[in-house]
């Protein structure tokens, strides 16, 4: 019928999503961790014989990951506070505030003392007036000899690894560190002389490195161009890095084992300030009960959202509340509980991937005992010698060899052959000694293994850093002016024999 209304019809409404800024990132980045810790974020190694999902050999796991690795390595140096103390704490370690001194030990045998300690003496004043002169040393005359070895300390604890070229310039040794990102580990092929490069760095038939390729760099742009080389041979560069299995072409950083454990460590320590800086202050979430209550759409234009009102109350302040409208605060408290068990957990895992000590690397002094200091002491003695020990092979001995044979054809003065080469490069490399926490038993052990006849004096004075010879002549001389004197006030305290007799006869 015509009267009949026609009922009307309504389009359907969507209900209005609410947007949740405040809550989208904190999710995803959740959701990502506990999949990095769920699912496979590393390929299993397999170093058997049988095929494995991933890698049989460790420099094929380098030339995959090694990239990745040095990134995570020189963040961590840079960002993280463990990263940077650790890499502090290995160059005071193993190069010390002055680093290791080389003093030369020629051992000719048609020489006597007297000769060989002269010879020595000028091979000693002739090695330090390069060594420490920043523009004889370095090619671009910034470094000496010691700062020379804390830097190439501190790239191999960041990169795994260092590179130093020998350069040959007007009869003048000077030296260069090169950036080990220049080498690229993706540079595999055979070559046609039967050689084959891996890792960046061409090896003969029976894995003995023959050259280098290099990247050439651009200043300007501070990149470098991985389709053009610069071949550098072998013997003229010294790779510096410690080595974990047989046959390693290229150096781990040393914090690629705990990178894992210091980012969840930095994570649950921002996570704990976070609710710490929340709980400290006033938190309040106004909730109303009456769902007819109309919404306010604060955000014009956009379609399907309600924005969601938010007001900063000032201390102090009163507001009166609207109809059904109820104040909820909120306390965090349970995301910092047991922060200490949790961190010290942490720390234990990081300080046995570094291999150092927990006190050595946190640089605490709490609750340390002196039996505690000692023994950390002698565990990280032990463990930097290791590395010195490393360093002098690779690096300081082949140097001192190359200066030596420098020497000898660039200066007459010497008078020195060739066929004496082999006996000329000897040398003693003194490190550091560390302060000890107790000298007094250190000196004490000293002389006991003196007196039982399991060292010498010669051999405790070059441990010490001196030279035994100087020394004994020294002591010799002290010794001797002591006996004199002594001598000398006894006869002065000798009454005379003709005034006894004098007195006597009186």
């Amino acid at each position: 019928m015509f009267w009949r209304k026609k009922e009307e019809v309504r389009p359907q409404v969507k209900p209005k999503k609410i947007k949740e800024k405040y809550f989208d990132k904190p999710q995803q980045t959740l959701k990502r961790d506990l999949q990095n810790v769920r699912g496979m974020s590393t390929p299993i190694i397999n170093f058997g014989f049988t095929s494995g999902t991933g890698s049989q050999n460790l420099n094929n796991l380098i030339r995959w990951f090694l990239s990745d690795w040095r990134n995570v390595s020189r963040e961590a140096v840079l960002k993280n506070p463990l990263g940077r103390k650790y890499m502090n704490l290995s160059v005071d370690g193993v190069i010390g505030a002055e680093g290791v001194y080389v003093k030369p030990a020629p051992s000719l045998d048609y020489m006597s003392q007297d000769e060989l300690h002269e010879l020595s003496q000028k091979l000693e004043k002739r090695f330090d007036r390069w060594a420490y002169d920043a523009d004889r040393f370095s090619l671009d005359g910034s470094m000496t000899f010691d700062l020379f070895q804390q830097t190439i300390e501190k790239i191999r604890v960041q990169d795994g690894e260092c590179f130093i070229r020998m350069h040959k310039i007007n009869g003048t040794l000077k030296l260069e560190i090169v950036d080990a990102v220049r080498l690229t580990q993706n540079n595999n092929q055979f070559l046609d002389n039967g050689n084959f490069i891996s890792n960046g760095i061409e090896f003969d038939k029976n894995h003995k490195a023959v050259n280098y390729y290099f990247c050439t760099y651009n200043p300007i742009t501070y990149t470098y161009d991985q389709t053009s080389y610069e071949i550098v041979p072998a013997s003229e560069i010294y790779h510096y890095f410690i080595a974990d299995q047989m046959g390693q072409e290229r150096g781990i950083p040393d914090m690629i084992s705990t990178s894992k454990t210091m980012e969840d460590l930095k994570n649950f320590t921002e996570a704990a300030l976070v609710a710490k800086r929340i709980s400290a202050s006033t938190t309040a979430y106004i909730t109303n009960n009456n769902n007819d209550t109309d919404q306010v759409d604060l955000i014009a234009g956009e379609d399907n959202s309600t924005a969601t009102y938010t007001e900063y109350l000032e201390a102090g302040a009163v507001f009166e509340l609207g109809k059904n409208q109820d104040i909820k605060t909120v306390n965090p408290q349970a995301g910092v509980d047991r922060i200490g068990e949790f961190t010290s957990e942490l720390m234990d895992q990081i300080a046995m991937g570094l291999n150092v000590t927990k006190q050595s690397l946190m640089g605490s002094t709490a609750d340390a005992s002196f039996s505690a200091a000692k023994l950390a002491e002698r565990l990280q003695a032990t463990t930097f010698r290791t590395r010195t020990n490393v360093l002098i092979s690779k690096v300081l001995k082949p140097i001192y060899i190359e200066f030596i044979k420098n020497e000898l054809l660039n200066n007459n003065t010497l008078n020195l052959s060739f066929s004496d080469f082999d006996d000329l490069s000897c040398a003693r490399f003194i490190p550091v000694k560390p302060i000890s926490l107790d000298p007094t038993k250190d000196i004490q052990a000293e002389i006991m293994l003196l007196d039982a006849g399991l060292k010498s004096k010669t051999q405790i004075i070059s441990e010490l850093g001196g030279d035994p010879r100087i020394t004994l002549e020294e002591i010799e001389k002290e010794q001797n002016k002591e006996i004199e004197s002594n001598g000398f006030e006894s006869k002065e305290q000798q009454p005379n024999a003709g005034d006894d007799a004098t007195s006597s006869g009186n």
